[in-house]
């Protein structure tokens, strides 16, 4: 249904990482937040080191394959995430669109096997989604969001999500699905990116509901995946 998009993401490897309530006005990458504690000064930032930058941070497989920590250990019990420099994200979107944890996710996929208004989407591009998913979720890749640079698979997107187009830039939302997005993790832009195209269109907000922690989270707690 939606074309295969091109790999934006580029790993590192993160030695330290704070996550700081308004980190969104915050250089965490660079400057950083300098704090004070026992007379000692301390810069609370993500630091990488430049030769992991190196890494291919497009390729699903160097995210997601491999059980590490200390070898005497039960693979089946360890794992590995890489975490990209990207920016990490705040709580809440706004005041309207809700943030959900795995609990309620999962509540919803139960919901949605009855209720066929009721739609998970992993906004990842595809070669993400077909290495690894939640189980029932549909893959809309985030840019088809994007009217102006995909106005095909942006009306695919309608269509996925029940909305229909009455004239130019006017939707009909009476048969609007309520929607959970998500992505890779809590840095990841991809669903904000598309929930904020949702919401310039006059999506009803109280129909938008975000999993922040995305793919990091669910593998973090080992929660079933499936892979296409």
């Amino acid at each position: 249904m939606f074309s295969k998009a091109l790999k934006h993401l580029f790993l590192g490897s993160i030695l330290v990482s704070f996550v700081y309530s308004n980190s969104n006005d915050l250089d965490l990458k660079n400057d950083g937040l300098t704090i004070e504690v026992d007379e000692k000064k301390i810069v609370i930032k993500r630091v990488f080191n430049d030769e992991c930058k190196m890494i291919n941070g497009a390729d699903p497989e160097n995210i997601w394959s491999g059980n590490y920590v200390k070898e005497s250990l039960p693979k089946a019990c360890v794992k590995k995430f890489l975490t990209t420099p990207g920016a990490i994200t705040p709580m809440k979107i706004n005041d309207k669109v809700k943030t959900i944890g795995e609990i309620e996710v999962i509540n919803f996929i139960e919901d949605a096997q009855e209720d066929k208004n009721k739609l998970l989407i992993d906004a990842r591009t595809s070669d993400w989604f077909l290495q690894m998913t939640i189980p029932s979720a549909e893959n809309i890749p985030f840019m088809h969001f994007d009217k102006n640079k995909y106005p095909d698979d942006f009306y695919d997107v309608l269509e996925a999500i029940g909305v229909k187009e009455i004239s130019k830039d006017k939707y009909d939302f009476s048969n609007a699905k309520e929607l959970v997005l998500f992505c890779n993790g809590s840095w990841c832009p991809q669903s904000t990116f598309a929930i904020k195209n949702l919401i310039k269109i006059g999506y009803p907000q109280e129909k938008l509901n975000w999993y922040r922690g995305g793919m990091y989270s669910w593998k973090l707690l080992n929660l079933t995946t499936v892979s296409e």
